[in-house]
């Protein structure tokens, strides 16, 4: 071998030396780049195997499998439980639902003691925004607003597109217009965009004016194809801007649909792949290796640390997901073993509750009646093997134990729901009033009602759902009775039956089966709340007080007891009591804004202002944006002779609820009596504009303009 010249040893060091130089200098960008801005989009109750990416034929989805063949595909990605609140939780902490507390919808409010994806980019420089198709469900009330500069939950306003399923819900082309106007107001910051799509939610909308008959035999892909479409429009105001180099998107369904499968037609009661085997793709530039398809089981736990390595932001000291990094770069991972719940059937009806791990291609399903399946070979989990592979089932009990045993609990925080609150999410499907077997603790020892043994029945009470979002309410009853006929074991059930005859005009029959369920189910708190509402607008006053003593007796730790009390009473000129009432609630739910409000309200016709002050202003430390709490604290301040701060709070209500009469109206009359005849005016013709028929702004107009030229003079 020749030695080499050293001229030519000199240019091979240089040359050298110059791709150590660039490698470095090209790290170096890499690392000091700034951060990317981040779209996260959560396609809710969409099937992983209803996309063609996963292989499916039927459907339309093209502009989202493109997507995926530019990023990261994840092909077994779990839910953590088949229902919106908890899922959407626990992408955006890494916890589970055991350990953030969110078991069911309408349950609780996420604690501030957990560290929570938007708060933690916002205080990293991000600006956030979230644009929400399900208020109800995803409700700023329930904690997911923390650490959102804009958190758009409002009702449906868009009149573009009026669904006949519409319920409380907002269409997919109304979110996007919102998250696409937000988007184009921002300028140099990075951002934050979650954007949550729902029409795949039941009941399932055709959509024959985009798709024609299409999906007139199934429904469901007309969602799944709607909600793409509206993705699609997201893609391209960043292909448009010119943002794509410069944004990570990501994507993930936050449960599937059961659509018949296991005798399931929506989703909630059952742990099957069904309702927890979902699309998750990540596409971004530096990130993610293009056209890459991860194998590997994987679980939205994961989207949380994920995002975090790929900013370079240290993680919480506990979370249960993982860094799906190595995975985007297109190296191999290993499988994780993915937990995953229902609680549901506890919560509603005090079923048995499901556990359920996922471990490299097996299943184990906990219940009264346990389910083994071997995914690989029977991936639509059809034969039961756990009477013949007993080592299987033992490792996974054992698997399924030791997760449970590793998650940090924290209790959320008491969420309260206004009759709107609940009626919104009886819209969607959903029911609010129970307990988890969590804080029940009833289970060990007791054989609870499988769930497969009841799921006939189920499919009847959400056709029955189906049939009043239809307005065929007598059909509904109809069907609702045959469950009833043939089971006692379904108060759910019975309780939507009994709501259906209040509304019907048929009280008494309600009154019977509110009852009914009580003497059955005295735990069963939904039914107290739903009969004490019966007979709040029947006028029996009496008989309410009496109903809820004996609640509160049964229930003494639940503040929503003693809080109806404390109204009731109020209603019954029973000041004392209802005080009490209302300090016992308070006592029990210190962040009970409702509460602080009423007792506020009470106070103020005690003609006490100084201690309804007091209770107003704490209702607004917990809620600054608490209308009810401002208007109370505005109209105190104007009879206690304190205008300037009357006037100043009333601005800001008027700002919050523009179109409040009550709002407006008092306004100007304490405009007025501070003299400031203008803005009193003003303010009383934007009253007439919103009541026309009401003849009180129009002659307190024509007092102040005369009251006004007796003061020029």
């Amino acid at each position: 071998m020749k030695a080499m010249p050293v001229s030519s040893l000199r240019i091979v060091v240089l040359a050298c030396l110059l791709v150590v130089t660039l490698g470095f200098g090209a790290y170096r960008w890499l690392s000091q780049s700034p951060r990317p801005n981040i779209i996260l989009v959560t396609f809710d109750t969409t099937r992983a195997d209803h996309i063609g990416a996963y292989g499916y034929e039927h459907g339309l989805t093209t502009a989202f499998d493109q997507f995926a063949g530019e990023g990261v595909l994840f092909e077994k990605a779990y839910a953590p439980c088949p229902i919106t609140l908890p899922s959407h939780a626990t992408m955006l902490t890494g916890l589970y639902p055991p350990e953030h507390d969110l078991r069911v919808n309408g349950s609780g409010s996420l604690s501030s003691d957990i560290p929570f994806l938007p708060e933690i980019l916002n205080e990293n420089g991000y600006e956030t925004g979230a644009f929400i198709a399900a208020p109800p469900v995803l409700g700023a009330q329930f904690g997911l607003d923390r650490g959102f500069d804009t958190y758009d939950d409002e009702r449906a306003r868009s009149t573009a597109r009026t669904r006949p399923f519409g319920g409380e819900r907002r269409d997919g082309e109304e979110v996007v217009d919102l998250a696409l106007k937000w988007l184009q107001e921002r300028d140099s910051q990075p951002f934050f965009c979650w954007i949550h799509l729902y029409d795949a939610h039941g009941p399932y909308d055709p959509y024959l004016d985009v798709f024609g008959e299409r999906f007139e035999e199934n429904p469901y892909d007309a969602g799944v194809a709607w909600e793409i479409r509206q993705f699609e429009r997201v893609l391209a105001y960043l292909k448009d801007r010119e943002l794509d180099s410069e944004t990570l998107v990501v994507v993930a369904g936050d449960h599937g649909e059961g659509l018949n499968d296991h005798g399931e037609h929506e989703h909630g009661m059952l742990v099957y792949n069904s309702t927890l085997h979902v699309p998750v793709v990540f596409r971004g530039p530096q990130f993610c290796q293009p056209g890459t398809r991860v194998e590997s089981a994987v679980s939205l736990v994961d989207l949380f640390p994920t995002l975090l390595e790929i900013l370079k932001i240290p993680a919480p000291e506990h979370v249960s997901g993982r860094s799906l990094v190595p995975a985007l770069q297109g190296q191999a991972i290993e499988s994780r073993d993915c937990y995953a719940e229902a609680e549901l059937p506890y919560f509603l009806n005090r079923w048995c509750p499901l556990q359920s791990v996922i471990s490299d291609d097996w299943k184990y399903i906990e219940s009264t009646r346990p389910e083994l399946y071997d995914l690989k070979q029977d991936p639509d989990e059809l034969k039961n093997l756990i009477n013949t592979s007993g080592d299987e089932m033992q490792r996974l009990q054992s698997l399924l134990v030791d997760l449970q045993e590793s998650f940090r609990r924290t209790l959320s925080d008491q969420v309260s729901l206004t009759d709107q609150d609940v009626a919104n999410l009886k819209s969607l499907g959903y029911a609010a009033g129970g307990t988890s077997s969590n804080e029940d603790g009833a289970i060990a020892g007791e054989e609870l009602i499988d769930v497969k043994d009841m799921i006939s029945h189920v499919a009847k009470y959400e056709e029955a759902k189906h049939l009043v979002s239809a307005n065929r309410l007598d059909e509904a009853i109809a069907m609702l009775q045959k469950v009833a006929d043939a089971t006692d074991e379904f108060p759910m059930s019975d309780l939507r039956l009994a709501d259906l005859l209040a509304e019907t005009g048929r009280p008494q029959e309600a009154l019977a089966i509110y009852r009914s369920v009580i003497s059955r189910r005295p735990d069963f708190t939904a039914a107290w709340f739903s009969l004490g509402r019966l007979l709040a607008s029947l006028g029996e006053f009496e008989q309410l007080e009496e109903h809820f003593r004996g609640f509160v007796e049964a229930h003494p730790a639940d503040p929503a007891g003693h809080f109806e009390l404390a109204r009731v009473l109020v209603r019954l000129k029973k000041p004392s009591d209802a005080i009490r009432e209302f300090e016992e609630t308070l006592r029990l739910a210190p962040e009970m804004v409702d509460a602080y409000v009423s007792l506020g309200q009470l106070l103020v016709a005690l003609k006490q202002p100084a201690e309804a002050v007091a209770y107003l202003e704490r209702a607004l430390d917990n809620n600054p944006k608490h209308v009810a709490a401002n208007e109370n604290l505005m109209m105190v301040f104007a009879q206690t002779g304190q205008l300037d701060r009357a006037i100043q709070i009333g601005k800001q209500v008027v700002t919050m609820r523009p179109d409040s009469f009550e709002t407006r109206f008092n306004l100007g009359l304490i405009l007025i009596q501070d003299r400031q005849f203008a803005e009193g005016i003003a303010q009383l013709g934007e009253a007439q504009r919103i009541r026309p028929d009401d003849p009180r702004p129009t002659q307190h107009i024509k007092q102040a303009r005369a009251a006004s030229l007796n003061s020029d003079r």
